[in-house]
């Protein structure tokens, strides 16, 4: 079996049908296929940077991912709140955090 494609493959791909859909004729078809592919194409960023993120605070994405699919609720509330804390959300409340506070304007909950 081959191996799987990259986000970063998939984002060039996503970009190249961006691209072939300026020959779609049709002018409401063109326009709701280039919606298509821009969102898929902000989802795959999206992705791609808290993959990083993730990675930059030393957490490993794909144990995150089989911990918030596992039974245990422990495992999967500390992956929750890891996800929260990349994305710069608040674990607790889910509202945006100043990058430069260590606790929640909103809450007040203190994230390490």
């Amino acid at each position: 079996m081959s191996e799987s494609p990259s986000v970063d493959e998939f984002i060039r791909h996503m970009q190249a049908e961006l691209d072939a859909c300026e020959e779609i004729v049709d002018k409401v078809e063109r326009q709701k296929r280039q919606w298509q592919i821009e969102s898929s194409l902000l989802q795959a960023i999206e992705f791609a940077d808290r993959f990083k993120e993730l990675a930059k605070l030393g957490q490993n994405p794909m144990q995150i991912v089989n911990a918030l699919t596992m039974p245990d609720a422990s495992n999967a509330n500390v992956a929750k709140q890891v996800i929260a804390i990349a994305g710069g959300l608040c674990p607790s409340c889910g509202i945006a955090m100043e990058s430069d506070l260590d606790f929640c304007s909103s809450c007040g909950n203190y994230v390490e």
